[in-house]
């Protein structure tokens, strides 16, 4: 792949939570975690670039102890990195399917809400992941439809994890930059001042 790196989420999460805040008090109180770790990557940056929600490859896996003791494996995972929603709004919005060693299929779904808020928020917005687990393996479920829906949480990404995220960057120096400039860019265009439309 052209460019890749790796990331690494936990938290928590509340089977039949009615709100990701909710999923994660639940889970802090009862012990059941959640999280991921995944290979971001893309063969080709410029079609990144050109598609409209930034599509690049996830594969890696789930670990949730409900339904196992180990890892399971990402099947088709996808990660849009940067989703327009509203001016000066934005997703990042990972899909992972998985199978349970029992056969079960789950899919885990989330999103990072990038808007801009009162007071400095970029590393709030980029490091907290609000999810869901649905039964069976899926394209994107809106929020409204909950028919599929198994829990609620949210995992969240520490200056630690961050720091080794970094380290994990591969593909030719000026591939690497030029993901760093459209990053950069993106965030730059979201933050550059107020605008907000909770989602929640």
């Amino acid at each position: 792949m052209t460019v890749r790196f790796t990331e690494r989420m936990r938290g928590f999460y509340g089977a039949g939570a009615p709100a990701y805040d909710t999923g994660e008090i639940i889970g802090r109180r009862d012990g059941w975690r959640l999280g991921f770790r995944l290979t971001i990557g893309a063969p080709d940056l410029r079609a990144v670039i050109a598609d409209p929600n930034h599509t690049m490859t996830a594969t890696g896996s789930v670990l949730c102890k409900e339904f196992a003791p180990v890892e399971m494996p990402v099947t088709a995972g996808t990660f849009e990195i940067f989703v327009p929603v509203a001016p000066r709004l934005a997703l990042m919005r990972y899909l992972l399917p998985f199978t349970t060693p029992d056969g079960i299929e789950m899919t885990l779904q989330g999103y990072k809400e990038l808007a801009d808020d009162v007071g400095p928020d970029v590393w709030t917005d980029t490091s907290t992941l609000f999810v869901r687990l649905l039964r069976g393996h899926h394209g994107w479920v809106d929020e409204g439809d909950i028919s599929a829906e198994h829990s609620r949480g949210t995992l969240r990404l520490t200056m630690p994890m961050f720091a080794r995220q970094l380290s994990t960057f591969r593909g030719t120096p000026s591939d690497i930059a030029g993901f760093g400039r459209f990053f950069a860019a993106q965030l730059w265009g979201i933050y550059r001042g107020p605008a907000r439309s909770p989602l929640r």
